[in-house]
């Protein structure tokens, strides 16, 4: 029902803005921006090290589509990290909020 979604920004600036989207937009209830990690990876042949943003939000699972096609609408990245982890359990309140705070699932936007 409810999902964690993961993903890295090149600036703290760009984080920011997909952050305030999917939070106003209510297709998240809560994003999380951890700056200055380091990510090493190949990419076209090439080991890259380079600083990155963490970006972690918390959304319904129905949601997920709808993150994902903003996230592509928005990021700078050609391919940018996406993967999404489950939430099988939480404090009830936690998940009351959650459900609180994202979109209704009869609405279609």
């Amino acid at each position: 029902m409810f999902v964690a979604v993961y993903t890295t920004f090149a600036s703290i600036e760009d984080a920011k803005a997909f952050g305030r989207k999917i939070v106003e937009e209510r297709l998240g209830a809560c994003v999380n921006i951890l700056p200055n990690i380091i990510s090493i990876y190949r990419w076209k042949e090439n080991i890259e090290e380079e600083p990155e943003v963490v970006v972690w939000m918390k959304t319904r699972e129905v949601l997920v589509q709808k993150v994902k096609t903003v996230l592509k609408s928005i990021h700078p990245y050609d391919l940018p990290a996406f993967a999404v982890y489950k939430i099988d359990t939480g404090s009830e309140e936690y998940l009351q909020w959650l459900s609180e705070e994202t979109m209704p699932l009869n609405i279609d936007r």
